[in-house]
């Protein structure tokens, strides 16, 4: 009598474990089916299929993160290898090189902030700053969720003015191990027995940095320059001459007292300057006393500073700094002084004409 198969037949297929993206490269994955049957209602034996095996390709996936907080970090001008951090994570299921490189932005806008100056020396180090580069910087061959510190510093320009916004891009490129870009073989048909290479890196902080699937992978970061923006304006006139009645007339003739103003206008609006030391080389037509009668300094004044004749501290009064002054001859200099933000100081000092 014929045999045939009951509708409530069985077919059971081993299950095959879903490969995770770190599972190791070159892995060989082996599996087998089993079916399971009955014929009128009578077990039958188990028929298993023939093995079947494949090796795991790889998978390039990384991702660059920028650790400082926060995005931008304030600096002032002249500052010297100020630093930022950056986390380089091999997300690849092998062992993974990469080449680093850093650059200024132009014109990019980063956390809200447009870039508007550049950095100047801009390196890397890789070894927790013993080592610096320019690049690009090559690193050891990374493990799978391994993770690289790398750090990026740079100079900032002495002209840097307040406000001033510079944003820099470190960029990590998967190599071979000669240091050329990674080969990918998205164009060839799997070969199950051969292990092939896929790009599946995101596309970093920007599109217009990098795209998804390219080898490569971005991330910001950014500077932020507070400073004092000064401004020098220096003013002259006659407190007395020994002749002249009318101190407001009085003029300029031997024995006469010059007062000399100087204005300091701090024009920044975030940053207050401190430690300044004006020098100046007074006028040769005068035949200057080596001494300096006083020196007085007004701060946190509104408006611009003035010079009165007739008046001894030129119109603004302040407070006595005559220890801070000297005068050497023509040279005249005056240490210690300061200024507070969106504010003048006004120094006046007198000398008197042999």
């Amino acid at each position: 009598m014929r045999k045939i198969l009951s509708m409530a037949a069985i077919l059971a297929l081993s299950s095959m474990s879903a490969m995770a993206a770190g599972t190791t490269v070159n892995t060989t994955v082996t599996n087998t089916a089993t079916l399971s049957f009955s014929v009128g209602g009578v077990t039958q034996a188990d028929v298993t299929s023939n093995e079947d095996s494949f090796v795991v390709d790889k998978k390039i996936d990384f991702v660059l993160t920028h650790d400082d907080d926060p995005k931008h970090i304030i600096v002032v001008a002249n500052k010297q290898d100020e630093q930022r951090s950056f986390t380089l994570t091999n997300e690849s299921n092998d062992d993974q090189k990469y080449s680093l490189s850093v650059s200024n932005l132009s014109g990019d806008i980063y956390d809200s902030k447009a870039d508007s100056a550049d950095m100047q020396n801009l390196e890397i180090s890789i070894d927790g700053g013993t080592n610096w580069s320019s690049g690009p910087v090559a690193t050891a061959a990374l493990n799978a969720d391994a993770t690289l510190t790398v750090l990026v510093r740079g100079d900032v320009l002495a002209s840097a003015t307040d406000g001033e916004v510079m944003n820099i891009q470190l960029e990590a490129t998967a190599v071979e191990s000669d240091g050329t870009t990674a080969e990918v073989s998205t164009t060839t048909v799997d070969d199950k027995d051969v292990v092939d290479t896929v790009l599946g890196e995101g596309a970093g902080v920007t599109e217009s940095a990098n795209t998804q699937f390219d080898g490569k992978y971005s991330a910001w970061a950014g500077y932020l320059v507070n400073t004092a923006n000064i401004d020098l304006t220096k003013l002259s006139c006659v407190f007395s001459d020994e002749v002249t009645v009318d101190a407001t007339k009085a003029k300029r003739i031997p024995g006469a007292t010059i007062v000399y103003v100087f204005d300091l206008n701090n024009t920044s609006t975030s940053t207050d300057a401190s430690d300044i030391t004006l020098s100046d080389t007074l006028d040769t037509t005068y035949n200057l006393t080596n001494t300096v009668a006083s020196a007085k300094a007004q701060t946190d004044v509104t408006s611009a500073c003035t010079c009165t004749y007739g008046d001894a501290e030129g119109g603004n009064g302040g407070s006595d700094i005559s220890a801070n002054a000297s005068l050497s001859g023509q040279d005249l200099t005056l240490a210690s002084l300061g200024v507070t933000k969106n504010s003048h100081t006004c120094v006046s000092i007198q000398v008197k004409l042999q």
